[in-house]
């Protein structure tokens, strides 16, 4: 699972604090962004950070179970003519 990320930018611009964020929907892309961004905190200079907004982005999903004899095994099976236990047994 994944939380969303805030990216924020701390910066002084003329003498006034300025801040800048921007929502982001994993940690990997915030340090992704991070990274592209230092170059950027040199020049004002600016601190560069990341927070977990605590908030998910993603989930773990349920998986459809798949039928008990579905067409595609109808077709290929092995062992037509013996148990499907014995079939799979051996």
């Amino acid at each position: 699972m994944e939380n969303y990320f805030i990216f924020t930018i701390v910066y002084v611009l003329n003498g006034y604090p300025m801040e800048s964020n921007i929502l982001l929907d994993s940690s990997a892309k915030c340090q992704q962004v991070i990274r592209a961004s230092e170059e950027l905190s040199d020049a004002l200079p600016a601190d560069l950070f990341c927070k977990d907004t605590g908030i998910l982005s993603k989930s773990l999903r349920p998986k459809l179970r798949p039928s008990t004899q579905s067409e595609a095994h109808q077709e290929t099976d092995v062992c037509p003519q013996i148990d499907e236990d014995q079939c799979n047994n051996s």
